[in-house]
């Protein structure tokens, strides 16, 4: 996993740094608010051809989509990442259509960290992470690969099924 440190150009004197195109800027500011960033991929995620290429999210969707619409894109298989906000710097890994329908299992995680751990995120992560035993670092949905999405699903579908129990019982 390509799991780094804050982004050193976070700590630049200006606030608007150089950015490749198609992006207007990047941020300073932006970069630091990522606490674990993943560099820019140059080869798919997915299928590993390299020339992974930096677009316009109108490329995918076919229109604009969002603030900063920008993502990695690979033009082998069609695999895509969205960018963190005024950064040059991928949300998770790239994405195939299957891996992405796959990372939608992500909701039921999200309804189990509001009902057993009041809504702590990092709480629900670290659990989920020593379930799986990966670093908690490393254990997110947006780094996901499918079969790592589809193992999360059924931890998380037994721990609601427990959930549920308890409920039940009280």
């Amino acid at each position: 996993m390509r799991v780094l440190k804050t982004d050193p150009r976070a700590q630049a004197h200006q606030s608007k740094l150089p950015a490749p195109a198609p992006l207007p800027h990047v941020s300073s500011k932006a970069l630091a608010k990522v606490a674990h960033r993943l560099n820019p991929p140059t080869h798919c995620d997915c299928c590993g051809a390299p020339g992974v290429k930096l677009v316009d999210n109108s490329e995918i969707y076919k229109r604009q989509y969002g603030d900063w619409p920008y993502a990695y894109l690979c033009g082998k298989c069609g695999a895509y990442v969205g960018l963190h906000p005024h950064t040059d710097l991928p949300l998770g890994t790239m994405a195939d259509k299957a891996t992405r329908k796959a990372r939608q299992q992500k909701r039921q995680f999200l309804a189990l960290i509001a009902s057993k751990f009041g809504g702590d995120r990092d709480a629900g992560y670290a659990w989920l992470a020593e379930k799986m035993g990966l670093d908690p670092k490393e254990c997110h949905w947006g780094l996901f690969t499918l079969k790592q999405c589809e193992r999360a699903a059924q931890i998380v579908r037994t721990a609601q099924g427990d959930t549920n129990t308890h409920q039940s019982e009280a």
